[in-house]
């Protein structure tokens, strides 16, 4: 078909590499990117022992509209069982690597297996080589990139820290340090870099000449204008271009959202020390990835180095750990970045340590030193030791989870995690819609699945109605089929492009007219198979749809919404809501019928044998 490249499977344990084409099935009902590695992971779901063992699956996998000329077209999806989760997980990243993939001549990547000697593997116009490297392990994805960009110039580089060789459960994958001399994205979450570093994986080499077979150019270009007209006719454009994600400091500081204290507070009094203003005041310059209008890297300085500041990044190393200056947060940033960690959660278990310290229920013998909010050199230390994996580090390394169980005294409380995964930077007590997007989010609390929280600030924060229900199926649908389709979401997030452009851009590469209805019935395809993922894996269920009992318990503390909390049981019949709408059952299984409606014959037959 128009549009598709080639699909790798590259066997690290033997050296084996087949190449073949997608089948039509496979691109009718999964697209490409996100939808891709789900599928892909469920057909070897049998055989996968445990997240770091050889037996899992690392899909590496772009969508139909990334290098075609479609603006914004060059997110990639990074998917495994997560080391965090033990389910279905994935990260997706912007930049440069799913872009030269695609000029590479490939789709996907379905790597296996452990290498004998540490590796990179090289994708180059049709071919794929394993090359073994030993001089690359033990050193940090930026001075991996160095190396390796040295060697090959032109290309795109996805490559791990020192977290991911230490198997540290949140280790990102990094890509692109050498653009520029700081990392230009990263798959932070849920714990890539740690099965990339378990199969002694350091890098994956992107390079390529080729061109994107598109079915029709002249309608595709059409699109391209429009969609350009729609970005730039936004009024948000220009405040867009100015400040990008961190302008959401200010906002969710202001609609009192912002994650302060571990999830104590919702409103950080040093907010305009770390907010987007700030950082447009102190910035180095802005970048975009391939195929995009929107410069939304913002990059600062940190002495000799850079780091792009964004808005998870600068709440959760920011407000979560009282953190008072852009200075100190950029360079936790920055250390994240160059050790190879989730920002998200390297800011989650600090801020639990943290209030572990404040509660008394951690002593500086425990940890080597004390951890108080607003410490830091505490901070840099911490972020050290975890992705060295020393002393207490080893522990932290493991997740917040499992920091909580060690901790024991009730502190699970508000070790602030869903599945396993912490959650990302909105504190959502007041935000019914939000709190179900939590609970539900198919490989642990994330906000980009569905970043419902906008929806109750502009109706209700108090309602539990249905139509909060209706709302995060929506964003659970929508959001994710960007990444199938390889293309960035904020463009519609942000400034209102017509979803309906993305369906015609589809329908322009690939020449098999599809609407956008159809594109979501495969993104609730997909979202229905993590589902089954998580449940042959895990027998989850209702009592994993959970929040943690500071949401429950501990009322927002100041502010226009003092008092306020989850209300656990209509928290509860929204959940069974949800799933009634979704066609679950009571315990949040899908039915056999509901998937079979949806053409997971497979999964229903696995699911019920």
């Amino acid at each position: 078909m128009h549009g598709y490249g080639k699909i790798a499977d590259i066997d690290l344990s033997t050296d084996r590499v087949e190449i073949f084409e997608p089948d039509e099935q496979l691109i009718r009902n999964f697209i490409g990117g996100r939808g891709w590695a789900a599928y892909f992971i469920f057909k070897n779901l049998d055989k996968i022992i445990h997240p770091t063992h050889p037996s899992n699956v690392l899909v590496v996998a772009t969508g139909p509209l990334a290098a075609t000329g479609f603006l914004s077209g060059t997110k990639t999806s990074f998917a495994s069982i997560s080391p965090q989760t033990n389910i279905y997980g994935d990260s997706s990243v912007g930049g440069f690597f799913g872009y030269m993939m695609r000029k590479a001549g490939f789709d996907a990547l379905i790597i296996r297996g452990r290498a004998r000697e540490p590796s990179y593997i090289l994708i180059q116009d049709g071919e794929v080589e394993i090359n073994t490297d030993l001089n690359l392990w033990g050193l940090s994805s930026k001075e991996a990139d160095e190396k390796l960009r040295t060697k090959y110039e032109d290309c795109s580089i996805a490559s791990i820290g020192i977290a991911g060789e230490k198997l540290v459960s949140f280790a990102s994958i990094n890509v692109d340090w050498g653009l520029k001399n700081r990392r230009h994205s990263q798959a932070g979450r849920t714990g890539m870099g740690a099965v990339m570093g378990s199969k002694r994986l350091k890098a994956i080499v992107a390079k390529g000449n080729g061109e994107v077979d598109v079915a029709d150019p002249e309608r595709l270009r059409d699109v391209n204008r429009r969609f350009v007209k729609d970005v730039k006719s936004s009024p948000m454009y220009e405040y867009w271009m100015k400040y990008g994600t961190n302008m959401t400091i200010e906002w969710s500081n202001e609609v009192e959202a912002l994650p302060t204290h571990n999830f104590q507070k919702t409103s950080f009094e040093e907010a305009g020390e770390i907010s987007g203003k700030k950082v447009y005041e102190s910035q180095a310059y802005v970048s975009t990835c391939a195929n995009c209008i929107i410069p939304c890297g913002h990059v600062l300085k940190v002495d000799n180095d850079y780091v792009t500041a964004d808005y998870e990044n600068t709440a959760m190393l920011g407000s979560n750990l009282g953190l008072k200056s852009l200075k100190e947060v950029a360079k936790a940033n920055y250390l994240c970045d160059y050790y190879g960690l989730d920002t998200i959660s390297t800011g989650s278990v600090i801020a639990f340590v943290m209030e572990c310290f404040q509660r008394g229920l951690l002593k500086e013998s425990d940890v080597g030193f004390k951890a108080s909010w607003g410490d830091s050199e505490a901070v840099y230390r911490l972020i050290e030791m975890i992705a060295k994996r020393k002393g207490f580090g080893s522990l932290m390394a493991l997740g917040v989870k499992a920091v909580a169980k060690y901790v024991k005294n009730n502190s699970e409380k508000f070790a602030m995690q869903v599945k396993g995964l912490e959650i990302s930077a909105y504190d959502h007590r007041a935000a019914p819609a939000m709190a179900l997007s939590y609970a539900t989010c198919d490989i642990g609390a994330h906000h980009n699945r569905s970043w419902a929280i906008t929806y109750d600030v502009q109706t209700s924060r108090t309602s539990y109605g249905q139509e909060k229900a209706e709302r995060v199926i929506y964003l659970q649908h929508m959001r994710p089929l960007f990444d199938m389709l390889g293309v960035c979401r904020l463009p519609w997030v942000e400034l209102g492009v017509d979803p309906k452009l993305y369906a015609e851009a589809y329908s322009a590469v690939t020449g098999e007219e599809r609407s956008l209805n159809e594109l979501l019935t495969c993104s609730e395809r997909v979202w229905n198979l993590t589902r089954v993922i998580a449940v042959i894996r895990k027998k989850l269920g209702i009592e994993d749809d959970i929040l943690p009992e500071r949401d429950f318990e501990d009322p927002v503390p100041e502010g226009s919404t003092k008092g306020m909390k989850v209300d656990r049981e209509k928290f509860i019949e929204l959940l069974k809501t949800y799933y009634r709408l979704r066609g679950w059952d009571e315990r949040g299984i899908p039915t056999k019928e509901k998937l079979i409606s949806l053409s997971l014959e497979e999964a229903a037959e696995k699911l019920y044998v």
